[in-house]
């Protein structure tokens, strides 16, 4: 599952993905949030890739091979945790090479690294594993040394540009750093906000300068509105430097209520700063630090809340990341899968937080305060994942957004596969309302399941918080509830959202998609969704509006937005409205499988297509006529048969009582994969599961 997951992450990295079709819907300077997501950075369109996963690799041991672990700079705790963890992976996979955990000193960090990365090829080395504290600097030696045969990984913080770089091992998602970051800003100051400063490291650090930006974009979100940021400054992650700094701030500042660090050294000097001068009670702390040395200012009120993931799990992580690419049984490629020993399955995709590179996603945060600073409150990463007992009996229903849609019977499929493979002898319906009845039937179907026996729903919703009410009261009588492909937005009733791609990174995908097809130059677009009360289509549309804001999509102009309500007919008649409407528009996008098909063949019927092109979210079976003669040059999509498949083995596991849909929980999802279950970002409340990836469809791939 990890590995679609991850697939997800990679495509909508490239594209940001296009969800849709017909369903609604943390970092570390040394150490990252805990939370929600929202990208930053638009990803760069790729060729696609299978949907179902072609086998997991796992890693042979005994192989030789001399690695380096090279951290930001010598003397600092978390990656001297980080060197626990890369030990534990040498010891377990029985490497006769040597590991050595070799850094610059912190006062010359950025030369330091150039230096040691240049050198390597010299010293025998065959692979390098860089938290990268230099920027694009380290670049051009990362690339020297790949042509010198070594195997070249980041993990904690990035090369930007990826030069040199085959993979990055992630702690966190960088993109939903900003929002942890604010969300912990928002809960320390209260509904009525205030003015905080950021105390960062290094100028150079990627992985900081990454959550800085993604939380700039947060703030623009009008929940933070009233969290003011008056100014980032930089304590080079030394002690002295970041206590001075965060002394500075508060007599720059006299009205300054809030320092953030998201960094582990900055947050230990900015918090015995303000205990040491007494200004605990005026000004707080947060940010991303070891729970071991936090549990003071914790417990005394000065950092009340923080966050971080476990860096021995990152170490680990990394280490056999690293040694499958070194020792040629893994090549560093998107959509690979692989076992990474105690830490179950992962995935490598496009990083969405990067224009160019893979990455590994590890995850998740942890958010501290003094309920759990002092029992060090693990990050779940390191949880063995719940692996499902078949044959429990369960009668369970897939409840499609409504019948006769053909993503929703590949959603059916996979549920179907994954109810014989968990040998449940309890029934699974595939029930529906018509597509002119869906608010209403949707509610009346979850209203009448538990007086029929049922004891599990999954619900493509397509009534918004209309249906929370009948979700909650199934809930009240024991059913489970499990929502998929578009959540309840309030998620009232709902357990956990199972979500075919990240819907903050859908807007990213279909503005770069519009760039592709209208050119450099932009030009003018409207959107034909679905219904009005479709979850997912509504998240994706917002997102897409903030994707816009970006200067690179600064020439794409959204004309209007329409609902075809999912129904070949009204579809096909508003796309055809809005070339009357819009003489100079250039093209429809359509975030619904239903849309994209009646949109293209309307500018087919009329032979327009070379004046205004479609695309969207759409199923290539059903989109290659139209793909080849250009009336829609390329659109996205996932696999629903995998959807399906997900959701039917998270909702087994929770109502069979083997799993409980809780913050943090890892589970087995067969041939799928690791998941793990988060909060989600997209939303002010409710869990997530998080599958991807998308795939980019053109004449080239779309057979």
């Amino acid at each position: 599952m990890r590995l679609q997951l991850w697939r997800v992450i990679a495509l909508l990295t490239v594209v940001s993905m296009l969800v849709a079709a017909c369903a609604t819907p943390t970092p570390a300077p040394t150490q990252p949030p805990a939370a929600a997501a929202q990208p930053t950075a638009a990803p760069a369109v790729e060729a696609p890739k299978p949907a179902a996963p072609t086998g997991v690799i796992e890693a042979v041991p005994g192989k030789a091979v001399d690695m380096i672990l090279l951290p930001k700079f010598v003397g600092n705790k978390v990656f001297e945790e980080a060197h626990e963890g890369a030990q534990e992976a040498h010891r377990e996979l029985g490497n006769p090479g040597k590991l050595s955990y070799v850094g610059p000193t912190a006062d010359n960090s950025v030369a330091g690294q150039i230096e040691i990365v240049t050198n390597a090829p010299a010293q025998g080395v065959k692979a390098l594993m860089i938290s990268n504290n230099a920027g694009d600097q380290i670049g051009p030696a990362a690339q020297k040394a790949r042509e010198a045969g070594l195997t070249v990984v980041t993990w904690d913080s990035p090369i930007p540009s990826a030069q040199g770089e085959q993979v990055f091992v992630a702690q966190v998602d960088f993109n939903e750093t900003g929002v942890v970051m604010a969300q912990m800003a928002l809960d320390i100051l209260g509904p009525d906000g205030g003015k905080f400063a950021i105390l960062s490291a290094s100028p150079d650090a990627a992985n900081q300068n990454a959550w800085i930006a993604a939380m700039k974009e947060a703030l623009k979100d009008p929940k933070y509105s009233k969290l003011e940021l008056l100014d980032i400054v930089y304590g080079n992650d030394q002690s002295e430097d970041s206590y001075n700094q965060a002394l500075a701030l508060v007599s720059k500042y006299p009205d300054m209520e809030l320092i953030m660090a998201p960094t582990s050294i900055g947050i230990v000097a900015a918090s015995k700063a303000m205990q040491d001068e007494g200004l605990c009670d005026k000004v707080k702390v947060s940010g991303l630090g070891l729970p071991s040395e936090m549990v003071e200012y914790t417990l005394n009120g000065c950092a009340p809340e923080f966050a971080l993931w476990s860096f021995v799990d990152l170490g680990y992580l990394t280490y056999y990341t690293t040694y499958l690419i070194a020792t040629g049984q893994m090549e560093a490629k998107e959509g690979v899968q692989f076992e990474a020993g105690r830490m179950g399955t992962y995935t490598i995709t496009k990083d969405p937080t990067r224009e160019k590179g893979l990455r590994v996603l590890m995850g998740p945060f942890t958010i501290y305060n003094k309920d759990n600073v002092t029992g060090g409150a693990p990050a779940p990463a390191a949880a063995k994942p719940i692996k499902a007992v078949p044959g429990k009996a369960v009668d369970m229903i897939l409840l499609p957004k409504f019948v006769g849609n053909k993503v929703f019977e590949e959603a059916h499929e996979g549920a179907q596969e994954a109810h014989r493979e968990l040998g449940n002898p309890g029934k699974l319906s595939y029930v529906g309302p018509t597509a002119d009845n869906s608010v209403a039937g949707q509610i009346e179907i979850v209203t009448n399941a538990p007086a029929q026996g049922v004891k599990a729903l999954m619900i493509s919703n397509n009534a918004g918080d209309q249906i929370g009410p009948a979700a909650q009261k199934a809930r009240e009588a024991g059913l489970t509830v499990v929502t998929w492909d578009s959540p309840i937005p309030s998620a009232q009733g709902e357990q956990v959202f199972v979500a075919q791609v990240d819907f903050n990174e859908t807007g990213v995908v279909m503005a770069q998609m519009a760039l592709d097809i209208l050119g450099p130059d932009g030009g003018k677009f409207a959107i034909l969704s679905a219904s009005p009360d479709a979850a997912n289509q509504n998240a994706w549309i917002a997102a897409m509006k903030e994707a816009l804001k970006d200067p690179k999509y600064s020439k794409l102009e959204l004309l209007d937005i329409v609902y075809g309500n999912d129904q070949s007919e009204d579809s096909y008649n508003q796309a055809l409205a809005l070339v009357s409407k819009y003489p100079d528009m250039e093209l429809i996008m359509a975030p619904t499988s239903i849309g994209i098909v009646a949109a293209s063949k309307a500018m087919q019927d009329e032979g327009l297509c070379d004046k205004v092109k479609v695309s969207g979210l759409g199923l290539p079976s059903e989109m290659v006529e139209y793909t080849l003669n250009g009336c829609a040059p390329e659109f996205a999509l996932w696999s629903f048969v995998d959807l399906g498949y997900l959701t039917y083995y998270t909702t087994y596991l929770i109502a069979t009582g083997q799993m409980e849909a809780k913050e943090g929980v890892q589970f087995e999802a067969g041939r799928m994969g690791t998941y793990t279950i988060t909060k989600d970002p997209t939303r002010e409340k409710g869990l997530r599961v998080l599958m991807g990836p998308f795939t980019i469809y053109n004449k080239d791939n779309v057979k």
